[in-house]
């Protein structure tokens, strides 16, 4: 499923607008209010690094699902599955944002999210939590996850 469009909310109306790669240079306006839209990185094709300071800003003010990663540096199953995270950023771009969070820098996020173990994903739906994956999971057990939140 390779998503070759991006989702832009209106200022105005709050619609969702569907704009396709091809034409991202383009003026684009509002399906609905025909207000000119702005281009905004919402839903980026890659999984940004968050902390403490941005976190609120970054998942739980966002409108839509994100999918937050938790890892450490040391963690060998964290490094292995970075690669795959934002591959699904990528894939999933336009319908889910992906975020990820050192433990090591953040603990503060880590003890409110009780993150006991890493890697852990956890998945917001309108800034509140929706479910918790544990461990290094399968990349097809990832997407069967999202495909759950949308």
């Amino acid at each position: 499923m390779v998503q070759d469009s991006f989702i832009i909310r209106c200022d105005r109306c709050g619609a969702k607008n569907r704009i396709p790669k091809s034409r991202a240079g383009e003026r684009a306006v509002c399906g609905k209010c025909r207000t000119p839209l702005h281009f905004k990185a919402e839903y980026p094709q890659y999984a940004i690094a968050v902390g403490d300071n941005s976190f609120d800003a970054e998942v739980i003010r966002f409108p839509g699902p994100v999918l937050v990663l938790f890892w450490a540096t040391w963690c060998t199953h964290c490094r292995t599955l970075l690669p795959i995270v934002d591959e699904l950023a990528s894939q999933f771009s336009g319908m889910v944002k992906f975020v990820k969070v050192d433990l090591d820098r953040s603990q503060g996020l880590a003890a409110k999210y009780q993150v006991q173990s890493v890697p852990t994903m956890l998945t917001f739906k309108n800034g509140r939590l929706f479910n918790r994956l544990l461990g290094a999971l399968p990349k097809d057990q990832i997407i069967h996850h999202l495909r759950a939140m949308l």
